[in-house]
């Protein structure tokens, strides 16, 4: 039988890729409670993901992008 890929499956495989890379790039200062499925609740806000990934999709890889939401939020 063919194993049909889950395109929800692929996106939150892909988040969670992104907040492996946030969490190396923020040299594991961002306590792993305060990560969620969607974001990232921060003391003073949350980043939203999604928004941040769409934002940057189509012209950096992912770990460009995570490397840019670190440095955005001071991570």
């Amino acid at each position: 039988m063919e194993k049909v890929e889950n395109p929800l499956l692929s996106r939150l495989q892909l988040l969670q890729d992104l907040k492996f890379l946030i969490d190396q790039g923020s040299d594991h200062r961002i306590d792993y409670r305060r990560f969620r499925i969607f974001e990232i609740k921060l003391p003073t806000s949350d980043i939203d993901l999604v928004a941040e990934y769409q934002a940057y999709a189509g012209q950096y890889t992912l770990a460009e992008i995570a490397n840019l939401i670190v440095k955005k939020y001071q991570l």
